[in-house]
């Protein structure tokens, strides 16, 4: 459940949360990932300058707008059938 132990278990639960909001935030992870860890290797601690709001302001041309669209069409049709649903058609 750990990955061989307690401490390797909560590596990985970081590395998911910051994986986690990085999609929710529509950035390319890989393009995200890369950035902060080089930044906080290079020994950045402006840590409110690698949260991925303040990165996606930064950065562009690596949000994901085909995610945005998909929302967008996805909220669109549930929209449409509760509709239907409502007015019996």
């Amino acid at each position: 459940m750990f990955k061989g132990s307690v401490f390797a278990g909560d590596q990985a639960a970081n590395l998911m949360t910051i994986v986690g909001t990085a999609i929710r935030n529509d950035l390319d992870v890989g393009a995200y990932l890369h950035d902060v860890l080089q930044r906080a290797l290079d020994g950045e601690t402006d840590w409110a300058g690698l949260a991925p709001h303040a990165w996606k302001a930064d950065h562009p041309e690596s949000i994901r707008t085909y995610r945005q669209d998909e929302r967008r069409q996805s909220a669109d049709r549930k929209r449409k059938r509760r509709a239907r649903r409502r007015f019996g058609k």
